[in-house]
């Protein structure tokens, strides 16, 4: 009995032993099972990352062999930019070559042309002189008869061009006189007034014409009542002021010649310039063929006239500032005026015109002399030009009042 226990006690301790070393293997290959597991896991891992790696640096293979072909179509795009270019420069040149060629082509067949036409009209040539020689009184003889044709039809040449010059210097063409209808129209069309002394002033366009209206006046452009001045063209029409202080007469200001607006060879006949009592002919630099002719149209037709140069005080100023050793005001006076006079002269012996009186005149002095009566350093012949004026109407002039003509002008 007691032997029977003790085995059985032993058997369980070996079976207990036997358990646990089991036990202890089983949990020491849990153990290697989970370290393994844990293993496989991070292996797991690791290929996943190897996997992302790879698929990243595959993306970035596939970018790279992107751009790469990106790059390497531009380069072939613009490569076949560059071939174009050269070859479109190529066949330009090409064609540039071809047409000198060409040209060169034809010039050498008009050349050709030329010579074979040359040869041919020589001899054309050696034959009609052969002949001309067996016929050579003849010859001479129809010679002579040109000749005499030729030398005609110069000499009526010659006479129709100083014909349509001269025409074309007197304005008013000599076969054209104003009629009592068309001087009619014009009066009405100005409002000419019988009991006025109507003076227009007129010249080419840009020599001060409306600013001399004004200073006669009295006025400066801008005042109530004054003409529109300017360096441009400015007067546009023909119209009339009363002169205030000696209300017998009005002033026309009249467009200025010489303009895209106003032709200066049919200027007296278009502005009816022939329906004034008289005219004051205004020039400021060089005396030109307009001047003159409207001289010469004003005597034609019976119409008192007027020489007037402008713009005195700057003539003066140039005269002094131009001369060595300087002048005085007095000294720069009589020169602008022997000047003028000599030009003025000189002018109308060459258009076959009459000597005149021509007057240097200052719109500054000109408006001092007629506002306060007082002489200034510019005025040269203002006092004598208004004074002549009244002058001329005391003797011409019918019907004006003796209380007018006995009054200054200023």
């Amino acid at each position: 009995m007691g032997n029977s226990n003790s085995r059985s006690e032993e058997e369980y301790q070996g079976a207990r032993r036997e358990a646990e070393a089991r036990a202890a293997e089983a949990k020491q290959r849990g153990e290697e099972a989970q370290r393994l597991q844990e293993k496989v896991k991070a292996m797991e891992k690791s290929a996943k990352e190897a996997e992302q790696r790879a698929e990243a640096s595959r993306q970035r293979m596939e970018e790279e062999a992107k751009r790469a072909r990106e790059a390497d179509e531009r380069r072939r795009a613009a490569d076949e930019k560059e071939r174009q270019r050269r070859d479109a420069e190529e066949a330009e040149r090409k064609r540039m070559m071809k047409e000198m060629m060409d040209k060169a082509e034809q010039d050498r067949v008009k050349a050709e042309k030329a010579k074979v036409e040359y040869e041919r009209q020589a001899a054309e040539a050696r034959k009609r002189e052969k002949e001309a020689k067996e016929q050579a009184d003849r010859m001479i003889k129809m010679a002579e008869e040109m000749r005499v044709q030729a030398e005609e039809a110069t000499k009526k040449a010659e006479e129709a061009r100083k014909e349509a010059e001269d025409r074309l210097m007197r304005g008013i063409p000599p076969d054209l006189h104003p009629t009592a209808e068309e001087k009619m129209k014009f009066r009405a069309r100005y409002g000419l007034q019988t009991n006025k002394i109507n003076i227009a002033i007129i010249g080419e366009s840009g020599t001060g014409k409306s600013t001399l209206l004004n200073s006669i006046r009295g006025l400066s452009a801008g005042d109530d009542g004054a003409a529109a001045a300017g360096f441009d063209e400015t007067t546009e029409f023909v119209e009339g002021y009363l002169d205030q202080r000696k209300p017998f007469i009005m002033w026309y200001d009249v467009p200025g010649a010489n303009t895209p607006n106003v032709k200066g060879w049919t200027y007296f006949i278009d502005q009816g310039l022939y329906v004034f009592d008289v005219l004051v002919v205004v020039f400021s630099g060089r005396f030109t063929e307009t001047v003159g002719t409207l001289l010469g149209n004003a005597s034609k037709c019976g119409i008192p006239s007027f020489l007037v140069r402008t713009k005195a005080d700057s003539l003066m100023r140039c005269a002094k500032e131009d001369s060595f050793p300087a002048l005085s005001d007095a000294a720069a006076k009589e020169l602008v005026a022997k000047n003028t006079r000599n030009m003025v002269a000189k002018n109308l012996k060459k258009m076959g015109l009459p000597d005149q009186r021509v007057y240097v005149l200052s719109r500054a002095a000109m408006k001092q002399w007629v506002v306060n009566d007082r002489r200034a350093f510019e005025m040269i012949h203002e006092v004598e030009f208004l004074d002549d004026i009244i002058k001329l109407l005391e003797s011409t002039v019918h019907g004006a009042t003796a209380s007018y003509l006995d009054a200054k002008m200023v």
